[in-house]
């Protein structure tokens, strides 16, 4: 109206042509309980002029969104039909949720990317050379490179045998990376990890397992001694965001008297990883001072040192099976160490290496990953780890729980390995493990035809583990059967002769 004494400007709460009882009830007020003007005006005529009653006459204002979307109109028209003010009308009382209903709520699936921003690799040379990103925990990592003309199982393959016969480069930069100080550092870490921490030395690693009250494998990584005060732990990708506050949780409400500092370092450290039996001969171009043999840097070691005044932390790990170095270097570096390793590697056909690549690798070995071998009920009895915890004297998280009935049955199911009698056949993760009277017995969780063995191959969960070793099952998925036999889970390099070359 222009008598509102705003600049002509008014609010318009309702239609004035359709302020009749009949034509109303086609202006909705609150969406979400079709609440109409028509029924406000109902509840007017009945004599509700409370605000609480026009609420619980009508139901404006109950669902979800407390009426974030629909009281001031619904107030104002209630004013307008009683002759009173908004403030005299008055406001319902609000009940949780107390904030508006997000934009993304509304909008459900259909907003794309934007509903998740990915993490980012600090390397820039993936996207100028072919490299097919990946979501895997959040982060966009190259799961393969193209070449010209090539399919994607050829780069895969041609990935997976550049590592096996020559050197490849991976980026682990999503690695989680968590700086442990304090005077109490070892005695915390060797409550977090199922297996030994006092008795590691400075400058050599371990591998370890994380697990939860229930005795439940939640994690795991490598962990290095920089001295006795101060040691560095590596996350899978999926943990490094919750990890650190999973520890700082511990550290706060039951181990406070503990001196410890947990930092987390993912952002700033890449991790670039050169794996392969030429690996040696072509860092040795980049780190020409330091000597790499066997002898002087064994395989579970690491160093500190320094190339033209940039820092870097030198691990000799392996996911592959294959000898192999992770580089970790401050992250605005990454780029530029990347594309140095490449052209010290272009003589011995290094090669960069994808996720799907990596997978196939981790999997000719038999190294677990979690949260694809493992599930919710999954603990480190079940993948072989009852001798390591034997070992150790000391208490850890989850250890009580091992100890349950339910955790200690014979027929539990267990990691194993196997392959299948047709070498060509493709077996899908996931699939039943069925015994020959049709039972099932267990399920299929890591599987891949291995271009190093020319065989398909993998891991499974399988009632009773590793007591079945050599027992022919068959492996059922959408109404196809193919028979497997069970073995260990190293189908390649089971002593590990390659990785401590």
């Amino acid at each position: 109206s222009q008598d509102s004494g705003l600049g002509g400007i008014s609010p318009w709460w309702q239609t004035p042509a359709y302020r009749g009882r009949d034509r109303g009830n086609q202006q909705w007020v609150d969406f979400l309980h079709d609440v109409t003007v028509a029924d406000i005006a109902l509840a007017a005529r009945e004599n509700f002029r409370s605000v609480e009653h026009l609420k619980r006459y009508t139901a404006t204002g109950m669902a979800v969104d407390q009426g974030k979307t629909s009281n001031i109109n619904a107030l104002a028209i209630m004013g307008q039909l009683t002759d009173r003010e908004i403030p005299d009308v008055g406001t319902t009382r609000f009940r949780p949720p107390f904030h508006p209903v997000r934009i993304g709520t509304l909008a459900g699936e259909t907003v794309g990317n934007i509903s998740h921003r990915y993490r980012r690799l600090p390397v820039q040379w993936h996207a100028e050379n072919g490299a097919a990103f990946e979501d895997h925990s959040g982060w966009l990592r190259p799961a393969y490179y193209l070449q010209s003309g090539e399919a994607e199982s050829a780069a895969i393959w041609r990935e997976v045998l550049a590592a096996r016969n020559a050197a490849a480069l991976f980026d682990s930069s999503s690695l989680g990376k968590i700086e442990i100080q304090g005077a109490d550092a070892a005695e915390f870490l060797n409550r977090i990890y199922i297996n030994n921490v006092k008795t590691l030395k400075p400058g050599k690693l371990r591998y370890g397992m994380m697990l939860n009250e229930n005795g439940i494998i939640m994690d795991d990584g490598v962990f290095g001694c920089i001295a006795a005060d101060h040691y560095f732990v590596t996350t899978s990708s999926a943990g490094a965001l919750d990890i650190p506050f999973w520890m700082e949780e511990w550290l706060q409400t039951e181990w406070q008297d503990l001196e410890v500092f947990v930092t987390a370092q993912t952002a700033q450290w890449a991790t670039l990883t050169l794996s392969g039996p030429h690996s040696r001969e072509i860092l040795q171009k980049f780190l020409s001072a330091e000597d790499l043999s066997s002898a002087q840097f064994p395989h579970m070691s690491f160093r500190e040192l320094e190339v033209g005044g940039l820092p870097i932390r030198l691990s000799r790990v392996s996911f592959t099976g294959e000898m192999s170095w992770e580089l970790n270097v401050p992250a605005l570096y990454a780029d530029g160490v990347w594309r140095r390793l490449l052209q010290l590697g272009a003589a011995e056909g290094i090669t960069a290496l994808g996720m799907e690549a990596l997978d196939v690798l981790r999997i000719e070995k038999g190294f677990l990953e979690v949260g694809v071998d493992t599930d919710g009920d999954t603990t480190p009895l079940d993948v072989g780890w009852g001798g390591a915890i034997a070992k150790k004297p000391d208490d850890f998280l989850g250890r009580r729980s091992l100890a349950r009935a339910h955790n200690l049955e014979d027929t539990r199911p267990g990691l194993v390995g196997f392959r299948a009698t047709d070498p060509d056949a493709a077996i899908s993760v996931g699939s039943q493990i069925v015994n020959a009277q049709g039972r099932v017995e267990g399920h299929i969780t890591s599987s891949v035809l291995s271009p190093t063995l020319g065989q398909s191959i993998g891991m499974a969960q399988l009632e009773g583990g590793m007591a079945r070793l050599g027992e022919r099952l068959a492996a059922e998925a959408a109404g196809r059967r193919t028979m497997i036999e069970v073995t260990g889970a190293a189908h390649f390099d089971s002593k590990g002769e390659r990785m401590h070359a």
